[in-house]
């Protein structure tokens, strides 16, 4: 594979991790099982909800992780553009590695991990 394909796949790896919290996927909250899939559902939820607080507080990590995986996407993507595979690497598999921490049925960043390492 190609870097041009790589640094695609960059792209769109970044663009979903920013975009985690807005998408989300199932979650469920309380001893009801309450589904809150966003970060809005969250905050779109009732104040007698009581596990409101608790559903915003886990779609805000996600926001924060998001955003920092998609940190290291951008520095894996300068660091191809410099020819330096074993950076772009370290940053995809600490991308991976903070993905692990979701409860996220998809990974974003293990497949483009494994290409990486293929290419080294």
């Amino acid at each position: 594979m190609d870097r041009l394909n790589v640094i695609k796949q960059l792209d769109g790896a970044i663009a979903e991790a920013r975009g985690w919290a807005e998408v989300g996927w199932p979650m469920h909250f309380g001893r009801n099982s309450v589904r809150v899939s966003s970060l809005s559902e969250a905050q779109g939820q009732p104040n007698a909800f009581v596990y409101r607080q608790e559903a915003i507080a886990y779609w805000k990590q996600v926001a924060e992780l998001g955003q920092e995986t998609a940190e290291q996407g951008e520095k894996a993507k300068q660091a191809l553009a410099q020819q330096d595979l074993r950076l772009a690497e370290g940053a995809v598999y600490w991308a991976a590695y903070m993905e692990k921490k979701l409860n996220k049925p998809v990974p974003t960043w293990e497949p483009l991990l494994a290409t990486l390492r293929s290419l080294v």
